[in-house]
């Protein structure tokens, strides 16, 4: 299955799920889904064309994976070395004032959902893109890997986006859950990264692993929801495809495209 039919297949099932137990009452497909969808098609057309030219010729791997043997072993080596990456850069994007200022983007939705990971601003998506290729044609030599694993360790990535970003009620209380919360990234521990108090309660920035949070003193979970999600109102980006690569800001009539108060 190709990247983007993954992307699309995880996002149906999630909105399913969402819309069958929701964590919190909103349109199954509002203003703020068609945004992510827009978006995320635009990015794909930047992948499919500026990226895709830039990953084949980058094929240029430093460090040599042969030494790493069985297939599972490569695919656990790939999978945390993107994760860990992942962790590290998103954790840039929110202490670099020059890098947030695009990744504002994609905390500017105040409704989560599984499209929620579609919004982002094109430097975004453009360091996002940048991690495997210079992780897989840069640094690493990964011709020697199964052929399989590379795409099963960014799938991953996808299936976990979509799974964060859901609006989908679980019962953090129950000791299984509570067991995943620690290892893994689900919508109870995202959801607190896309709280509303900015610089106040700021973390959780792993993409997949929980641990990372863990282990460098990033974790903010709660024991319940935020009350808010989003930008605070000196923040606040219009709520269209073109105000937010514009980075074009919220104005407080609500008469007006993108208007009305941010939470």
């Amino acid at each position: 299955m190709s990247g983007a039919a993954l992307q699309g297949t995880v996002i149906l099932v999630f909105l399913a799920l969402g819309a069958l137990l929701p964590r919190r009452d909103q349109p199954l497909v509002g203003r703020h889904t068609l945004v992510n969808l827009a978006t995320g098609g635009l990015m794909f057309l930047v992948r499919v064309s500026l990226v895709e030219w830039v990953r084949v010729r980058a094929d240029f791997g430093l460090l040599d994976l042969a030494r790493v043997p069985w297939p599972a072993l490569q695919l656990l080596v790939a999978f945390l070395a993107l994760d860990f990456t992942r962790y590290w850069v998103h954790r840039l994007d929110h202490r670099l004032f020059w890098l947030w200022t695009f990744h504002r983007v994609h905390h500017s939705s105040e409704r989560l959902d599984a499209t929620s990971g579609l919004r982002m601003h094109l430097v975004d998506f453009l360091q996002l893109s940048a991690i495997p290729i210079v992780l897989f044609s840069v640094v690493f030599d990964a011709h020697a890997l199964a052929p399989w694993v590379l795409p099963v360790a960014l799938g991953v990535g996808v299936v976990m986006d979509g799974f964060q970003h859901a609006n989908l009620r679980l019962s953090y209380g129950h000791p299984f859950w509570r067991v995943v919360g620690r290892v893994l990234n689900n919508p109870h521990f995202h959801a607190w990264h896309h709280n509303d108090l900015g610089a106040e309660r700021d973390g959780n920035y792993g993409n997949t692993l929980t641990v990372w949070d863990q282990l460098f003193g990033s974790e903010v979970t709660g024991p319940e929801l935020p009350t808010g999600l989003g930008l605070s109102s000196d923040q606040a980006l219009a709520e269209s495809v073109l105000g937010l690569q514009l980075l074009r800001r919220r104005s407080a009539d609500p008469a007006l495209p993108g208007g009305g108060p941010a939470r």
